[in-house]
Formats: structure tokens, C-alpha cells, sequence
């Protein structure tokens, strides 16, 4: 295979637009000893490949790479967003999770943010988490200093990138929210209009803002001169957040994963806040009902993913009181073998009915994040999931600090106080991440996670269901498809077979075809070992790149 990091500096670059490409595995996937980085921007994924040939380890390359998304896919992610990272310790030989939810700001109570727009404006900011997330990975597990990891984002925004059809096409579909708030200052050029595709982005803000994190370190961020501008600009615009509550902000502080079997797997992945407990119920259930041996290019086995996926959803609708902030909590019952057997004679049950019953339409979600997996010869690895909520997040920013900040309070819960996600200061935001790292015998195998909000999981779950008879390029590309709990199934209906498209009409779900590279299934990030090779994709369906080359 050949790296899909994109051209050298000075050379054409055919991977500006591949959407032709993409069911040609060259250019999303690499083969190395050295590890493997997949990321959801080729640049973003050389930035990491480089620290890997350095004599950098996988957390180095990881919070390059992170780095490099901030600048390269301000859309998903940034300095102003959260970060779920979960990291295999090598020396160690344990694995654990650094939750970095967004918080609640002191100020923003539910009567302070009654009739404001939290999806966007500054009431829609939370606490920022990201720059901690990686201070901590850096100090725990890294090898190299803030200043070397950072130097590729720091001339990404300097010297500029090359725009991709993917970025012209969300940022028009976001211009009007972007010139709606200020967002528009630092996202497009000074009279609102979008770059064309190949055109230069350069982001100086952004640039000076990473060089003083650079020199600084990354908790100036929440105690120096960044800090002092973020407060003033959200004094300024009636944003919440305050001093204390950048003060506030822990750094260094893993939590363990949630663990379960799949297969021969040891599967790890974060738990509440973050979304790992609902795809490690589909994992479970898939277990279950075939031993995990479900071929979605079936209509048995397509039928049966989907009422998976739909029943975990419903699931987490009806027992969002039981989850705790910080835990599966009671919640943590739909693991248990009873439970799972109980729902599998549910689903057996209606296997058997074909019931055809119309479903009323649901909303799968519209939120929007990053992800990057990265691994090391050594036998570290890194799963990290960063978001700033939906697309370009709160469409806010400072126009001396050149990001965007996240639009998070939109995720707590402002009326119930017995909710786990309740709005009160220094509350976590729920998440729907799940970054997750199999193991074999102590030994990462593969590391994966997704963007998509709610279908991140669905998205996670058909690559996985896929590896058992494919190649990781092929179950990363392969069609996929989300359930609603009303039944709506979204499936990317121009590669999947009549046959099958027409078993789900008649199980009673109701079909909504998406495209055949569809942006809202996800993109998913996989690394795999096998041996002493290792094997990195990246998800045709958005700009990603995996390397580094052989």
C-alpha cells in the first residue's frame, strides 16, 4: 500500500479532491512497521506520521495530529471544543481514559440561559476542555515537549492549506450561521465569501494563538494570556464563562475504561459522559443473538444489526435517568447477560413476525466531531474522539485567538434536576464518543472511533461486524447504516443490494437512502496491527489521510 498523508511541500497535490477515489484503498490506507496514524485530514495525519518517524510515541503523534485537526478541520473540532481520549500504556500494560466533557460555567444557570439560542452565540459556549485533555496525555504518556508536537499546526496555520471540496461544501452549508455571529471573521474572508476549492487558507489568529500555547504551555490556555482574552471576549458578547471556571479545569485525571468481550477481543472504550456504554450494549447483543458473527451484506444479518442498533438507541432514550455522570450507573444493566437475553427473544420474536408496521420518522441527529487513532511499535496506542458540537459549534470566536469556541450548553438538561446532565456549575456535557481500543493478549489490535453523534456508535458498529470478513479497508468503506428508535433507518442505499433494502421495508423499518458515501454516517478512523505490521485507514467519505508510508 502507499501512505494517503498527501504530498510534500512543493509538489501538486492530488489529494486535495479524491472523490473519485474512493473505493481505491491507496488512497485512504498505509502499511508500516513503524505504526500507523488515520485521521479525518491528510495533513492532520502527516503531522502525526512525522512525530512517529521522529522517535516520537503514539501520544506525541496523537496530539500532533490533534493539533493539526484544529487548524485543518476547524469545522469538527479545536482548541475551543473537548476531547475523549482513551491511551494503552505500553510499560504499564493498562489502559486508561481521559474524559474531557466541556463544563458548565458558573454563570450559566437554567434561569440565565432561559430563551437563548444554545445551539449557537456565545450563550451556547461551554468550558473548553481539549487544550487540557492533551496537557495531560503529554505530561503523563508523551516523550516530547508542547513546543516540538505543536510546531506542524503552528506552520499549517501560518503558511496555510489548500481548501478541499468537503470544506467548500460545509462551509457553505454553514455561511449563514457563520455570518449570522462572528465566527465568519476567522472562518471566511472579510466580505462573508467562502474559499474556493484549492484556494489558500491561511489563519494568523490561529497561528499566534499556538505559538503562545507553544511557548507558554498549554495551561496558559487556562491561567495566562489566552485565558485573559477568552474571559474579556466573553464579557464582552455575554458569554459565561469566567476566570474561576477556566481555573477550574483538573488536569491529569484518567478514569478506567469500560471493558467487555468481543469475540477474542478485549474491548475497552469510554463510558458516561461519553457514549462507549451504548455501543458496548450493540456489542454485546451482537454477541448474543450470532456470536458476534452478523454479515451485513445479508438480509438476515442486515435486519438483525439494525433492530440491534434501534433497540440500544431506544435504550438510551429510556434510561438516560439511570445513567450516571461519571458512570455506567444503573444503567450498566444492559450489559448484563439476563437483560441481553431478554432482548434477544424480543428481536428473535419479531424476526419471526416480519411485522410491517410503518414507523413514524425520528431524528438521528445533526451534531458533528473528529476523530483520530493512533498506534506505536512499542505497543501504545491512542483512541481520541474532539468535538466542538455541531459543525463550526457556537459560530463564535474571538478574532484575536482565531478559533471557534464549542456550543456544548445545548447538551445539558435544563428543567429536570434529578438528570444526570442537569445544567449546574461545573457540570460535565454528555457526549456521544466513543473512542475504544481492542486488545489480544494485553496487546492493541485495533484502535477505532467515529464522528457522527448518535450514529458514531452505528458507525463503529458495522466496521467492527465488517473485520470479520473483511479487509480494514473494505469494512471502513463499506455501506453502513443508522436506526432511529422510531424505526428510520438511514442506509447508504446505492451500494446495498435490492434484496436487502427490501428485508428492511419488510422487518417495518422505514427506509431513508442517503448517498453512497453519505457525510453523516461518520468518519471513522481505524488502526490495526497484525504481526509487526500495521495498517491505517482513513474514512473515504470525508478528507482523511492514514500513514505512515511503508
Amino acid at each position: 500500500m502507499t501512505s494517503s498523508e498527501g504530498p510534500r511541500h512543493g509538489e501538486a497535490d492530488p489529494f486535495i479532491d479524491r472523490s473519485d477515489r474512493r473505493d481505491d484503498p491507496k488512497w485512504w490506507s498505509s502499511e508500516s512497521e513503524l505504526g500507523a496514524v488515520a485521521t479525518a485530514h491528510y495533513l492532520a495525519t502527516r503531522a502525526g506520521s512525522d512525530v512517529l518517524r521522529a522517535g516520537g510515541n503514539a501520544i506525541d503523534a496523537a496530539v500532533a495530529a490533534s493539533l493539526a485537526l484544529a487548524v485543518v478541520e476547524p469545522a469538527g473540532s479545536g482548541l475551543g471544543g473537548m476531547g475523549m481520549m482513551l491511551v494503552h500504556d505500553a510499560t504499564k500494560r493498562e489502559t486508561l481514559a481521559l474524559p474531557g466533557s466541556c463544563l458548565a460555567p458558573r454563570l450559566a444557570t437554567p434561569e440565565a440561559i432561559r430563551g437563548l439560542h444554545r445551539y449557537r452565540g456565545y450563550g451556547a459556549v461551554a468550558v473548553p476542555t481539549l487544550p487540557a485533555v492533551l496537557a495531560a496525555a503529554l505530561e503523563r504518556w508523551g516523550t516530547w515537549t508542547v513546543s516540538r508536537v505543536m510546531e506542524p499546526a503552528i506552520e499549517l496555520a501560518k503558511n496555510g492549506f489548500r481548501v478541499t471540496p468537503v470544506q467548500n461544501a460545509t462551509l457553505s452549508s454553514y455561511a449563514k450561521a457563520l455570518n449570522g455571529h462572528n465566527g465568519a471573521d476567522v472562518m471566511l474572508d472579510p466580505s462573508g465569501r467562502i474559499p474556493d476549492v484549492g484556494a489558500l487558507w491561511r489563519q494568523p489568529a490561529l497561528a499566534d494563538t499556538l505559538a503562545q500555547l507553544s511557548e507558554a504551555g498549554l495551561r496558559d490556555f487556562y491561567e495566562g494570556e489566552i485565558a485573559a482574552e477568552i474571559v474579556r471576549d466573553m464579557r464582552d458578547n455575554g458569554g459565561f464563562i469566567r476566570e474561576d471556571d477556566l481555573a477550574s479545569v483538573e488536569f491529569g485525571q484518567p478514569a478506567q475504561p469500560l471493558s467487555l468481550w468481543f469475540g477474542d477481543s478485549d474491548v475497552r472504550t469510554v463510558g458516561p459522559p461519553a457514549g462507549g456504554l451504548w455501543f458496548a450494549e450493540m456489542l454485546r447483543l451482537a454477541e448474543t443473538i450470532e456470536g458476534g458473527d452478523i454479515d451485513l451484506d445479508s438480509p438476515a444479518g442486515l435486519t438483525t444489526a439494525a433492530a440491534i442498533i434501534q433497540r440500544v438507541r431506544q435504550d438510551r432514550r429510556r434510561l438516560n435517568l439511570e445513567t450516571g455522570t461519571n458512570s455506567p450507573g444503573s444503567a450498566i444493566r444492559v450489559l448484563s447477560t439476563e437483560y441481553l437475553e431478554a432482548v434477544t427473544a424480543e428481536i428473535e420474536t419479531l424476526r419471526k413476525d416480519r411485522s410491517s408496521d410503518a414507523r413514524t420518522p425520528g431524528q438521528a441527529g445533526t451534531g458533528e466531531t473528529s476523530h483520530l487513532s493512533v498506534m506505536d511499535a512499542q505497543g501504545n496506542a491512542v483512541a481520541l474522539t474532539q468535538s466542538i458540537e455541531r459543525s463550526f459549534g457556537s459560530a463564535c470566536a474571538s478574532p484575536r485567538l482565531g478559533f471557534l469556541y464549542n456550543g456544548f450548553l445545548r447538551a445539558f438538561k435544563a428543567k429536570n434536576p434529578e438528570h444526570p446532565y442537569f445544567l449546574r456549575p461545573g457540570a460535565v456535557a454528555r457526549s456521544n464518543a466513543a473512542p475504544t481500543i481492542l486488545l489480544q493478549g494485553g496487546k492493541p489490535t485495533v484502535v477505532l472511533g467515529s464522528t457522527g453523534s448518535e450514529r458514531a456508535a452505528s458507525s463503529m458498529f458495522c466496521v467492527l461486524l465488517r473485520l470479520a470478513r473483511n479487509t480494514p479497508f473494505e469494512a471502513v468503506a463499506a455501506p453502513r447504516l443508522h436506526c432511529t428508535p422510531e424505526g428510520v433507518v438511514l442506509i447508504e442505499a446505492p451500494r446495498m443490494e435490492q434484496r436487502v433494502l427490501d428485508a428492511l421495508e419488510a422487518w417495518g423499518f422505514t427506509l431513508e437512502p442517503l448517498d453512497a458515501y453519505a457525510f453523516n454516517t461518520g468518519g471513522l478512523q481505524l488502526t490495526a496491527r497484525s504481526g509487526r505490521s500495521f495498517i491505517a485507514v482513513a474514512d473515504p467519505r470525508r478528507d482523511g489521510g492514514a500513514g505512515p508510508e511503508k
